[in-house]
């Protein structure tokens, strides 16, 4: 080894010290990669979080799971509308009353999802975690009533994404709980 590369080695190993004490996003790693990584579903949750400008001002997973469940919120507000829309042009008595139940699933869902930031905002994460846990069976049960009766459903890909968003939204909430045990613990 050369002086030369022997100085070169040191200098590279002093920046990636130095880089290692800056702050996250100095470093090139936000908090959402961190936190998405640590989810089983990183691209569902990057997917979620990355386009929302409120993830680069987060500084919390917290904040983190605030703004997936507000995406989920925001994304089940149309779905709801969606219901109503397409069932007033529902053209048979079975569809138009299929889209009235799913209507009163994404309604139920909307409360439970208000429910759930609340949760969350209040640092309540075990309740938090229950409740983020069954968000998602509302988009599914919509999209089965409509499979069981063999109806071409316009609300699929609407059901799929409201499912999706819960699903990542409900792991950044478990991500609080193990933290919150982590933090118990002394392990972080």
């Amino acid at each position: 080894m050369t002086m030369a590369t022997s100085i070169s080695a040191v200098a590279l190993l002093c920046a990636a010290i130095v880089a290692s004490f800056l702050p996250l996003s100095s470093a090139g790693v936000s908090l959402v990669s961190l936190t998405c990584r640590r989810t089983a579903h990183e691209r569902l949750c990057i997917s979620i979080l990355a386009p929302d400008k409120r993830s680069d001002a987060a500084e919390s997973v917290q904040q983190l799971a605030v703004i997936a469940l507000t995406v989920a919120r925001n994304s089940t507000r149309d779905a709801l509308w969606r219901t109503t829309v397409l069932g007033g042009r529902a053209p048979t008595p079975l569809e138009r009353d299929l889209l009235a139940q799913c209507r009163a699933l994404y309604s139920e869902c909307l409360r439970e999802t208000t429910k759930t930031i609340a949760l969350v905002t209040a640092a309540s994460y075990d309740a938090a975690a229950r409740a983020s846990s069954a968000l998602h069976w509302y988009p599914e049960k919509c999209e089965s009533l409509l499979y069981m009766q063999r109806v071409e459903s316009a609300m699929k890909q609407t059901n799929k994404q409201v499912e999706e968003e819960m699903i990542a939204s409900s792991d950044i909430v478990h991500l609080l709980l193990a933290r919150r045990g982590a933090d118990k613990l002394n392990l972080e």
